[in-house]
């Protein structure tokens, strides 16, 4: 297969784009350990001394806000009847598994510069970005640059937890009066083979128009414990697990969404291979046989149906001849395009029974609206996407993950999802919220060279 970077096209435009500082910028900001464990304040303080210190070009433009923790610089534009345009990303990492330190080959907060990749927790997940758009919008005002569009550079402050800093900012916006011409916030982050869609020898990336909805389902049971001889009625632990496995084994509809059928659309000229070569000549007609064949594909299957993933379980017995007492445990939901929350309870309720089994939400959050694709931001998205990544084939589908481009849904009815920092999905698969987090050197520049070239097109 090939590397990543043979997939880089005209990596010689901006050959004054100041890469050195770059990289030491964003070095600087991975050696902020901003994790929300509750005592992180002054890593977040450093982190945004870090902004203010290094685009000095963006402080003088722009009016730089604190929401919270939460960054939001304003850019204003000269053209009042133009909507704004948001650029955003957050500030918070994922921690790092304790005890797992040892097995990263470059410390995980250190920030190195190695092997012609930035290391760290960050790199991939997602300061290059919060950086990268800063570096953007730097290089363009520093160069007598000023934008038409008022541009909006946001930066949450708990996306991986609880995405309360981009609601925040998002409120505030609202009551401002403010619409929003397009968002881009972070995305699939990785390019690779098509061939799991049947187009072997394609290589493709994704722009996410919407993503699943979200649910942290509850299970608890109570019980008086005892000898575990005298296991009357079952264990607590017993009753537990078969309603884990009944929620688990409780099917949910294949279907294909309309962010998935455009994927497929995107792709049909690149479709060589058998069934969905055929298939897809009639997309409509056979949308119930494409989502079923999607099932039996583990790249494919999440794009079609609600996943159920057990996830914890708590309050085991310590000992192998006791029974254990009360206990929980949680299940996560990713639900489907089209289907509800409640609609996952009702049918995790009706598989449980009577067992005696609480259940209760712990979060709960709907699949997301579908952007547009019609506007400006998509159109010049993938203008811009197409000119720095050439070979590689950029169309629309739905995230399976979550963002917090979500919570502007209520100022912008295109919210994109996209990260122009690209890495092999076995580097993304391995590096976002796992060991040895890293991003290439020339990914960094080139995603940088898009969002140049993005803001250029769309905001002055």
């Amino acid at each position: 297969m090939k590397e990543i970077t043979e997939y880089f096209t005209h990596e010689t435009d901006y050959p004054d784009l100041d890469l050195a500082g770059a990289l030491a910028r964003l070095s600087a900001a991975i050696r902020c350990r901003t994790v929300n464990d509750g005592v992180s304040d002054a890593a977040f303080a450093a982190l945004r001394e870090l902004m203010r210190r290094s685009y000095p070009a963006v402080m003088a433009a722009g009016i730089f806000e604190l929401v919270g923790r939460s960054v939001l610089i304003t850019l204003p534009g000269t053209d009042g009847t133009l909507r704004p345009a948001l650029f955003m990303s957050h500030q918070d990492v994922a921690p790092v598994v304790p005890g797992t330190e040892g097995d990263w080959t470059h410390p995980p907060y250190a920030g190195d510069i190695a092997d012609g990749y930035i290391w760290g927790r960050g790199a991939l997940d997602i300061k290059q970005q919060v950086f990268g758009v800063l570096e953007a919008a730097e290089y363009l005002l520093s160069r007598g640059g000023r934008p038409a569009r008022t541009v909006y550079l946001a930066f949450g402050e708990d996306e991986e937890t609880y995405n309360r800093g981009a609601q925040a900012m998002s409120d505030l916006l609202k009551s401002r009066g403010v619409t929003l011409e397009f968002v881009l916030d972070e995305g699939e982050t990785a390019i690779g083979p098509a061939a799991a869609y049947g187009a072997p020898g394609t290589f493709m990336g994704e722009i996410n128009l919407m993503e699943k909805g979200y649910a942290d389902l509850e299970l608890s049971v109570k019980s008086e414990g005892g000898h575990s001889s005298r296991p009357w009625g079952g264990t607590s632990l017993g009753r537990l697990a078969a309603a884990i496995t009944a929620v688990t084994d409780a099917s949910y509809p294949a279907e294909l969404s309309p962010p998935v059928r455009q994927t497929f659309a995107a792709l049909a000229p690149y479709i060589t291979e058998e069934p969905l070569r055929t298939l897809i000549r009639d997309p409509d007609k056979n949308a119930a046989a494409i989502a079923r064949y999607c099932v039996t594909v583990p790249a494919l299957f999440p794009l079609v149906t609600t996943t159920v993933a057990p996830t914890m379980i708590r309050g085991g017995s310590d000992a192998c001849n006791v029974l254990p007492q009360n206990m929980e445990a949680a299940v996560n939901f990713r639900i489907a395009c089209g289907h509800t929350a409640d609609e996952v309870f009702a049918r995790c309720r009706a598989a449980v029974g009577d067992r005696g089994i609480a259940l209760r939400f712990l979060q709960a959050n709907d699949p997301s609206a579908v952007a547009r694709t019609d506007g400006l931001g998509y159109e010049r998205l993938t203008a811009a996407l197409g000119r720095y990544f050439g070979p590689v084939v950029y169309v629309p589908t739905l995230s399976v993950g979550a963002t917090d481009a979500r919570r502007y849904e209520q100022i912008c009815d295109a919210c994109l999802r996209c990260s122009p920092f690209v890495g092999s999905r076995e580097e993304v698969a391995r590096g976002v919220h796992g060991t040895d987090e890293k991003l290439s050197i020339r990914a960094y520049a080139q995603g940088i060279r898009v969002l140049i070239a993005l803001l250029t097109d769309t905001c002055l």
